[in-house]
């Protein structure tokens, strides 16, 4: 089968705020540039943060004020994929997998899954809702994520979860760069900025990262941290600035399509999640030459990533200590920081789109 002749449809639940869709709209963008046909079925009718190709087919489900919201999207799911010639089905995520995989019965079209979150996790020691309680244990759990044809993990950790016989029809598949976005490595004197993305919530431990910061202020009283993203945490974070008279110094300033161009800048970026699949902001930072500090923790995403005196430095889950004294090691040490920024091209040819993306076509009828 030529590319030409590759036909696929996405599905996702939105396009805007994850990881998980930040990496589909990536993939559905650079399979269509590199001449797939790609059609990306979007079930909720939400704003989009993440810009597409213009290649790309987009269907956007709108079941308005309908009571069963779940089987009107399902509903309209089958029958976009009852009427399109694409004989692949890529779906990210639990609930969007069940979906599909609901809506494809009878059709016989091929589903490609993909984990794209830690397995292993108690997830009711988190404030999530009962759907995605349910989803994961049906598909997680009860590995029913092996209903589908062939599933795509980001770590050789997650795919290890999994019974033998999923992992015999699966493959490791990073997450894309989007080179065409990322700036190139900044060659000039690093601002006093320290920065950290991602969803305020429990997983990404960010009250670790504000304390840490608080002791590292102590002797570099110059510095600033950044926090980008939002969410449930937020206002248990501002507390927390607040009780460390940090309000100057430690900064939320939301989402900002400034981001990349401040992290590149920056002098450090910083992951200290408790769990995380592969961190897209870890990556860019990587991927710019930003020095990099990010705690060791499942599914072992930073792990593959981050090469201590290589990019960054790999610090234990939960190590307070570790974490400022790997953030004064940067910041004290101009050639040591600058060793860290060495790496960079390397690594973007290594996961730029282009590259993730014709691996995963290699896996699409």
């Amino acid at each position: 089968m030529t590319l030409n002749s590759k036909n696929v449809i996405f599905v996702t639940g939105s396009l805007t705020g994850g990881g998980a869709e930040k990496v589909i709209s990536i993939l559905a963008s650079q399979c269509a540039e590199l001449g797939a046909d790609v059609t990306l079925v979007v079930l909720r009718n939400k704003k989009h943060s993440y810009k597409l190709s213009s290649k790309v087919k987009v269907h956007q489900i709108n079941v308005g004020e309908k009571k069963l919201k779940i089987i009107s999207r399902i509903k309209i799911l089958r029958s976009i994929f009852k009427h399109s010639k694409a004989n692949t089905i890529i779906a990210f995520l639990p609930i969007i997998t069940m979906y599909s995989l609901i809506a494809n019965i009878g059709l016989h079209k091929r589903i490609i899954t993909s984990e794209r979150g830690d397995p292993n996790l108690n997830i009711f020691s988190l404030n999530l809702n009962i759907k995605d309680k349910i989803s994961h244990i049906i598909m997680r759990k009860m590995q029913l994520f092996g209903l589908a044809d062939y599933v795509v993990f980001q770590t050789p950790d997650a795919q290890s979860y999994y019974n033998k016989r999923i992992q015999k029809k699966s493959r490791v598949i990073p997450n894309p760069l989007d080179l065409t976005n990322l700036p190139n490595k900044y060659n000039f004197e690093r601002e006093k900025n320290i920065i950290a993305a991602g969803r305020f919530s429990e997983e990404k431990n960010f009250p670790l990262l504000i304390r840490a910061f608080a002791d590292f202020h102590k002797a570099y009283p110059d510095y600033k941290l950044i926090i980008y993203g939002d969410g449930p945490l937020k206002e248990e974070l501002k507390k927390l600035i607040e009780a460390l008279e940090l309000e100057r110094n430690v900064i939320l300033p939301g989402f900002s399509d400034s981001l990349l161009p401040t992290m590149n800048k920056a002098s450090i970026y910083i992951s200290t999640s408790n769990h995380e699949g592969i961190s897209n902001s870890m990556l860019e930072a990587l991927g710019m030459g930003v020095p990099t500090i990010a705690t060791d923790c499942p599914i072992g995403g930073a792990r593959m990533f981050v090469k201590t005196d290589k990019n960054g430095i790999l610090i234990p889950m939960n190590d307070r200590e570790k974490l400022v004294n790997a953030m004064v090691e940067i910041v004290s040490n101009t050639q040591y920081s600058k060793q860290l920024s060495n790496n960079v091209d390397s690594f973007r040819n290594k996961l730029s789109s282009e590259v993730v993306c014709e691996e995963w076509l290699k896996i699409v009828w």
